[in-house]
Protein backbone atom coordinates (compact mmCIF):
# COMPACT_ATOMS: atom_id res chain seq x y z
CA UNK A 1 0.00 0.00 0.00
CA UNK A 2 1.43 3.41 -0.91
CA UNK A 3 1.55 6.47 1.09
CA UNK A 4 -1.63 7.80 0.08
CA UNK A 5 -3.94 4.39 0.05
CA UNK A 6 -2.05 4.30 3.59
CA UNK A 7 -3.03 8.02 4.41
CA UNK A 8 -6.89 7.44 2.93
CA UNK A 9 -7.29 4.28 5.15
CA UNK A 10 -6.05 5.48 8.35
CA UNK A 11 -8.71 8.90 7.49
CA UNK A 12 -11.48 6.07 6.75
CA UNK A 13 -10.65 4.43 10.56
CA UNK A 14 -10.09 7.63 12.64
CA UNK A 15 -13.75 8.88 11.05
CA UNK A 16 -14.98 5.56 12.25
CA UNK A 17 -13.31 6.33 15.73
CA UNK A 18 -14.06 9.76 15.59
CA UNK A 19 -18.03 9.35 14.79
CA UNK A 20 -18.50 6.58 17.23
CA UNK A 21 -19.78 4.95 13.78
CA UNK A 22 -20.15 1.17 13.49
CA UNK A 23 -19.09 1.29 10.13
CA UNK A 24 -17.52 3.84 7.37
CA UNK A 25 -16.74 3.57 3.91
CA UNK A 26 -15.32 5.32 0.43
CA UNK A 27 -17.37 5.63 -2.36
CA UNK A 28 -15.67 6.69 -5.64
CA UNK A 29 -17.53 7.74 -8.92
CA UNK A 30 -16.16 5.89 -11.94
CA UNK A 31 -15.00 7.42 -14.90
CA UNK A 32 -18.44 7.75 -16.87
CA UNK A 33 -20.16 8.90 -13.81
CA UNK A 34 -22.77 6.45 -13.46
CA UNK A 35 -21.53 4.25 -10.96
CA UNK A 36 -19.97 4.11 -7.62
CA UNK A 37 -17.63 1.88 -6.55
CA UNK A 38 -17.27 1.34 -2.93
CA UNK A 39 -13.27 0.67 -1.56
CA UNK A 40 -11.98 1.55 1.82
CA UNK A 41 -14.26 0.36 4.59
CA UNK A 42 -13.57 0.01 8.18
CA UNK A 43 -16.04 -1.97 10.56
CA UNK A 44 -17.53 -4.13 7.62
CA UNK A 45 -18.90 -7.45 8.69
CA UNK A 46 -19.13 -8.69 4.93
CA UNK A 47 -16.29 -9.52 2.95
CA UNK A 48 -18.61 -8.51 -0.29
CA UNK A 49 -19.24 -5.32 0.87
CA UNK A 50 -15.98 -3.89 -1.15
CA UNK A 51 -17.47 -5.69 -3.95
CA UNK A 52 -20.65 -3.36 -4.14
CA UNK A 53 -21.82 -1.05 -7.03
CA UNK A 54 -24.42 1.15 -7.38
CA UNK A 55 -26.14 3.66 -9.61
CA UNK A 56 -24.52 6.59 -8.80
CA UNK A 57 -27.94 8.60 -7.96
CA UNK A 58 -29.57 5.98 -5.84
CA UNK A 59 -29.83 5.70 -2.23
CA UNK A 60 -28.35 8.16 0.27
CA UNK A 61 -25.01 7.98 -1.52
CA UNK A 62 -26.87 9.52 -5.08
CA UNK A 63 -29.00 12.15 -2.99
CA UNK A 64 -25.77 13.20 -1.27
CA UNK A 65 -23.96 13.78 -4.76
CA UNK A 66 -26.86 15.22 -6.82
CA UNK A 67 -27.31 17.82 -3.97
CA UNK A 68 -23.39 18.11 -3.14
CA UNK A 69 -25.03 17.92 0.55
CA UNK A 70 -24.83 15.60 3.43
CA UNK A 71 -27.80 12.71 3.32
CA UNK A 72 -28.99 11.04 6.13
CA UNK A 73 -31.23 8.48 7.75
CA UNK A 74 -30.94 9.62 10.93
CA UNK A 75 -33.68 7.40 12.24
CA UNK A 76 -33.78 3.63 12.69
CA UNK A 77 -34.78 1.63 9.31
CA UNK A 78 -36.59 -1.74 8.89
CA UNK A 79 -35.28 -3.90 6.48
CA UNK A 80 -37.81 -3.12 4.06
CA UNK A 81 -37.11 0.87 4.69
CA UNK A 82 -33.60 -0.03 3.61
CA UNK A 83 -34.40 -1.68 0.48
CA UNK A 84 -36.61 0.53 -0.66
CA UNK A 85 -34.71 3.79 -0.14
CA UNK A 86 -32.02 1.89 -2.51
CA UNK A 87 -28.92 1.83 -1.17
CA UNK A 88 -26.93 -1.84 -0.98
CA UNK A 89 -24.24 -0.77 1.43
CA UNK A 90 -27.00 -0.96 3.89
CA UNK A 91 -28.55 -3.92 3.63
CA UNK A 92 -25.02 -5.86 2.98
CA UNK A 93 -23.58 -3.99 6.25
CA UNK A 94 -27.00 -3.99 8.50
CA UNK A 95 -26.85 -0.47 9.28
CA UNK A 96 -30.05 1.22 10.78
CA UNK A 97 -29.05 4.65 10.63
CA UNK A 98 -27.04 6.25 8.05
CA UNK A 99 -25.27 9.84 6.42
CA UNK A 100 -23.39 10.14 3.62
CA UNK A 101 -21.04 13.09 2.68
CA UNK A 102 -20.31 13.89 -0.68
CA UNK A 103 -16.36 14.64 -1.84
CA UNK A 104 -15.66 17.52 -4.28
CA UNK A 105 -12.16 17.13 -5.85
CA UNK A 106 -11.89 20.60 -8.20
CA UNK A 107 -15.54 21.70 -7.19
CA UNK A 108 -16.84 18.59 -8.77
CA UNK A 109 -18.38 15.85 -6.80
CA UNK A 110 -16.49 12.54 -7.37
CA UNK A 111 -17.77 10.48 -4.47
CA UNK A 112 -18.79 10.37 -0.70
CA UNK A 113 -17.87 9.09 2.51
CA UNK A 114 -20.96 7.09 4.04
CA UNK A 115 -20.76 5.71 7.90
CA UNK A 116 -23.71 3.97 9.96
CA UNK A 117 -24.57 2.57 13.26
CA UNK A 118 -25.88 -0.76 13.61
CA UNK A 119 -28.25 0.73 16.51
CA UNK A 120 -30.64 3.15 16.56
CA UNK A 121 -28.85 5.71 18.05
CA UNK A 122 -28.93 9.04 15.84
CA UNK A 123 -25.62 10.88 15.12
CA UNK A 124 -25.29 14.51 16.78
CA UNK A 125 -24.03 17.70 15.16
CA UNK A 126 -20.37 17.32 16.45
CA UNK A 127 -20.33 13.66 14.45
CA UNK A 128 -21.65 14.86 11.65
CA UNK A 129 -19.40 17.96 11.66
CA UNK A 130 -16.20 14.99 12.05
CA UNK A 131 -18.00 13.26 8.66
CA UNK A 132 -18.07 16.83 6.79
CA UNK A 133 -14.36 17.29 7.61
CA UNK A 134 -13.00 14.10 7.09
CA UNK A 135 -14.60 14.16 3.21
CA UNK A 136 -12.68 17.41 3.03
CA UNK A 137 -9.79 15.96 4.21
CA UNK A 138 -10.42 12.83 1.76
CA UNK A 139 -11.15 15.03 -1.22
CA UNK A 140 -7.33 17.18 -0.62
CA UNK A 141 -5.62 13.42 -0.28
CA UNK A 142 -7.48 12.26 -3.79
CA UNK A 143 -6.54 14.81 -5.89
Amino acid sequence: MNTVESAIAACIDQLQIDTNSDFAILGMMDSSGRRLRWSRSAGRTSERTNLVEQKATAGLSGKAIRSGRQAAANTAMSDRERFKLGEPILLTEQLRIAVSVPIAINNKISGVVLIGRRSDSSYLADELNQATHAAIELASLLE
